[in-house]
């Protein structure tokens, strides 16, 4: 009974931390963790975590590329 709970324990803790990795502490679980984060952001401001910013510079460079692919098709 007692590995059951381990690896439940195991498996909810992984979760959370993917979680948090994931969205960054002002997004996870509604913000649960932004009081202890140390960022503030102001009124209005979306803070990003460091998976979605990269996300977004590689999603930026695939769009770019494709770009450039299509030009050279075309001529």
């Amino acid at each position: 009974m007692g590995k059951i709970f381990g690896i439940l324990f195991i498996v909810v803790g992984i979760w959370v931390g993917l979680e948090i990795y994931t969205e960054g502490t002002h997004n996870a679980f509604g913000g649960l963790f932004a009081r202890w984060s140390g960022e503030r952001p102001t009124a209005g401001e979306a803070v990003d975590s460091a998976a979605r910013r990269v996300g977004r510079g590689v999603q930026s460079a695939h769009d770019e590329h494709g770009e450039r692919f299509q030009r050279a098709l075309g001529e």
